[in-house]
C-alpha cells in the first residue's frame, strides 16, 4: 500500500473517532442537564416538604396551646365560682355576726367559721377588698381609664420615698403643720415614719410623674413640699427630670367642715360618729346626722359671718345644688332651720344613694374588685419600675438587671 493511502485511510480513522468523541460528549451533556433537573426537582420538592412539615408542627402547637388554655380556662372558672360562692358565704356569716351580740356562744362559733373562710381564701390569694376601691368606681372612677390600686403593693413608693429623703432638707420637715398636730407635745417619741411621711407622700405623687394633684385645703403645704422636692432633684442634676406638680382645689369644695364642729375638718378619724357624712350611710342615718348638726342661736340666714357651721351646712347645700351660696342663703331665709335641715339631708340623700347602691352591688362580687385592684397593680407596677430604673441612672447606682 502505498504512503498516501496509508495517510488518508489514518486521516478517515481520525475523523470517526472525533465524531464517536463528539457524540459520546453530547450524551454526556443530555445526562448531566437531565440529573441536574432531576435534583432542582428534587430540592424544590424537599422545600415543600418542609414548609408542610413546618406548618404541620405550627399546627400542632397551637392546637396543643388552644386545648391547655381551654383547660386552664375550665379550672380558672370552676376556681373562680366557687370562689365567689365562698365570699358570699364569708358576706352572710357578717351579716349574721352583725345581727347577733358579741359574747353570744352562736356569734362566737359563726365567727370562728368566718375567720377560717377567709384564712383559706386568702392561702389562695383572695383577700377582701377595701371599700374604698368600690367607693372610687361608685363614684365614676373607670378601671378602664384609670388605674386603681393599692399603694402598699408597689415597693416603688416606699423606694422612691427613701431616695427622695436624700434631697429633702430637715428644716422643710420641720415647718409640716400636721406633724406638729399628730405629735403633740411629746415630739420625741414620734416615729421617724410620721416625721418623713410627706416625703412618702411626694414619692406618691412624682412616681408617676403627676401634672395635677386634687387636694383639699389642709393638703396643701404637702404639695408644695412635694413640689420643693421635685425642683431641688432637678436642680441637683441639671436637668427636669421630675414634673413639678400643680395644685388643683375648688374654692367652694377646698374644705368640708365636721357637722359637730364648724371650725375642724370632716374627717372620719373624728371621735363623734356624727360629725361627718360617710358614703355608705342610710338614708336614716343621714337625716339624723344632719338633725343633730351643729347650729347656733341666731336666727336666718341673712348672715354667715362668724357663723361657722351655718357657713358649713350652707357650703355644702350649695356644692351640691351647684348653686351660689348667696342665691342658697335668699331661698332657706324665707324657711326656718328645721326646714332647711330637712331640704339639705334630702339633698344629701339624692347625691350619695345612688354611691351607696353602686357600693354595695360592687362589694358583694368581691372577686371582681380584687381583679380590678390585681389589674391595676400590675399596670402601676410596671410604672413604678421604669421609672425607678431611670432614677437610679440619674443618681448613679449600679444596676445589674
Amino acid at each position: 500500500m502505498s504512503d498516501s493511502s496509508k495517510e488518508k485511510k489514518k486521516k478517515f480513522a481520525d475523523m470517526v473517532s472525533r465524531q464517536k468523541g463528539g457524540d459520546q460528549q453530547s450524551d454526556n451533556h443530555k445526562q448531566t442537564d437531565d440529573l441536574n433537573e432531576d435534583l432542582n426537582t428534587l430540592k424544590e420538592r424537599a422545600v415543600q416538604l418542609e414548609d408542610h412539615l413546618r406548618r404541620a408542627v405550627a399546627d400542632n402547637e397551637n392546637v396543643k396551646r388552644i386545648m391547655q388554655k381551654q383547660i386552664s380556662d375550665a379550672s380558672d372558672y370552676a376556681v373562680t365560682k366557687l370562689a365567689r360562692d365562698m365570699i358570699d358565704s364569708c358576706d352572710n356569716l357578717k351579716r349574721v355576726m352583725e345581727i347577733l351580740k358579741d359574747g353570744d356562744p352562736v356569734h362566737e362559733g359563726i365567727k370562728v367559721a368566718y375567720q377560717k373562710i377567709i384564712n383559706d381564701l386568702k392561702k389562695h390569694g383572695i383577700e377582701e377588698v377595701d371599700p374604698l376601691a368600690a367607693a372610687y368606681i361608685a363614684c365614676g372612677i373607670d378601671p378602664e381609664k384609670s388605674i386603681i390600686f393599692s399603694q402598699s403593693t408597689v415597693s416603688g413608693h416606699a423606694e422612691l420615698g427613701w431616695l427622695l429623703g436624700c434631697y429633702t432638707p430637715i428644716g422643710w420637715l420641720n415647718r409640716m403643720t400636721q406633724f406638729k398636730d399628730k405629735a403633740g407635745s411629746d415630739k420625741q417619741k414620734v416615729s421617724l415614719g410620721l416625721y418623713s411621711y410627706p416625703v412618702l407622700m411626694t414619692a406618691d405623687i412624682l412616681l408617676y410623674q403627676t401634672k395635677y394633684v386634687p387636694v383639699g385645703d389642709d393638703q396643701k403645704q404637702h404639695l408644695e413640699l412635694a413640689r420643693d422636692i421635685a425642683s431641688a432633684f432637678n436642680n441637683h442634676y441639671k436637668l427636669d427630670y421630675f414634673i413639678v406638680p400643680e395644685i388643683l382645689t375648688l374654692d367652694c369644695t377646698s374644705r368640708i367642715m365636721s357637722l359637730r364642729d364648724g371650725t375642724s375638718k370632716m374627717s372620719k378619724s373624728d371621735p363623734s360618729e356624727h360629725s361627718c357624712i360617710n358614703l355608705d350611710d342610710t338614708d336614716d342615718l343621714i337625716v339624723k346626722k344632719i338633725e343633730k348638726a351643729k347650729t347656733d342661736s341666731l336666727l336666718g340666714f341673712a348672715t354667715l359671718k362668724c357663723r361657722p357651721e351655718i357657713s358649713n351646712l350652707i357650703n355644702i347645700y350649695s356644692v351640691l345644688s351647684n348653686v351660689n351660696a348667696e342665691k342658697v342663703c335668699e331661698e332657706v331665709n324665707k324657711h326656718d332651720m328645721k326646714h332647711f335641715k330637712k331640704e339639705l339631708a334630702d339633698l344629701i340623700i339624692s347625691v350619695i344613694s345612688p354611691i351607696r347602691e353602686k357600693m354595695n352591688d360592687l362589694l358583694k362580687d368581691q372577686f371582681h374588685l380584687h381583679e380590678i385592684l390585681k389589674k391595676g397593680t400590675k399596670k402601676a407596677a410596671e410604672i413604678a419600675t421604669h421609672n425607678i430604673k431611670e432614677i437610679k441612672d440619674i443618681i448613679g447606682f449600679a444596676q445589674y438587671l
